[in-house]
């Protein structure tokens, strides 16, 4: 079994996470991606959510960290992160370099733990949906058998799970190319527990809600560019502000959840660009 990091939090009735995702950064100051200076998005979202004043107990960081493959974007990712003074735990996304990661995070201290209980009533679950020089998802065996595992292992509490790729369609053709490939055997274990109550990701740049079976799964937004949804061609969205999600979990259970956006999104994406 993983090690279990065990984290006291401020209000015993709601664990609060935020939740970051596809920033894509480069070691490059002003290094750009299909129009978007994405370092600057970054500040821009981080400098947001602290001015807001609200106090998180977790940091979920679900891949996509950099776009150059760098060690120091990565570093770039960590120092703004562990200004929070929070524990943030992460995963791969398809774009990212394990390796490089995991020696820069482990200098910051960014927790590597795939379990974490979140006060009394909570288990939090990372599951790597990497696929090495794929774009597309796919959780290994062991993945799968670890997650039912500690399913079966914790069964008084309830349980969120993180990954990086979408096991929903999207409702856009392209981006479902690239979707988790065997979600179907992520779809058992939900159907499986009652106490499988979250499910969040990454990778399609767009917000989205789902109810699925009895869990509340959905996306958050990129740090950087969106895409429009509902497409059937790669295309840009130029309405759609850099963003992060909150997420609130009950003592009992239930679980809330809102996608926040920068106020003054001055970071439009070229609309022209037909891929990356």
């Amino acid at each position: 079994m993983e090690s279990l990091l065990k984290l006291q939090i401020r209000n015993k009735h709601c664990a609060k996470i935020l939740h970051i995702t596809d920033t894509h950064l480069f070691e490059s100051e002003d290094g750009a991606l299909l129009g978007v200076k994405s370092n600057a998005s970054f500040l821009s979202v981080i400098n947001e959510i602290k001015h807001s004043n609200k106090k998180y107990d977790l940091i979920v960081a679900t891949g996509d960290f950099v776009q150059d493959g760098s060690m120091k974007s990565y570093a770039r990712f960590a120092e703004q992160i562990k200004q929070f003074k929070i524990p943030c735990v992460w995963l791969a996304g398809n774009h990212d370099n394990y390796s490089h990661m995991q020696e820069v995070f482990s200098n910051y201290q960014l927790a590597e733990n795939k379990l974490v209980m979140l006060g009394d009533n909570w288990l939090i679950v990372l599951l790597n949906s990497q696929v090495f020089g794929q774009a597309y998802g796919w959780l290994s065996e062991s993945e799968l058998q670890f997650l039912e595992k500690t399913l079966l292992s914790y069964p008084d509490k309830n349980v969120m799970v993180f990954l990086h790729h979408h096991p929903i369609n999207s409702g856009c053709h392209w981006l479902d190319k690239h979707i988790l490939k065997n979600s179907c055997e992520l779809e058992k274990i939900v159907k499986k527990f009652s106490t499988f109550r979250g499910l969040g990701w990454g990778h399609i740049h767009q917000q989205q809600d789902h109810v699925w079976h009895n869990c509340h799964a959905f996306s958050t937004p990129s740090t950087c560019f969106q895409f429009k949804p509902n497409c059937y061609d790669f295309q840009l969205s130029n309405e759609d502000a850099p963003g992060w999600r909150e997420i609130s979990l009950n003592e009992d259970g239930t679980l809330e959840t809102s996608v926040f956006r920068i106020a003054d999104n001055q970071f439009l994406p070229d609309i022209s660009q037909k891929g990356y």
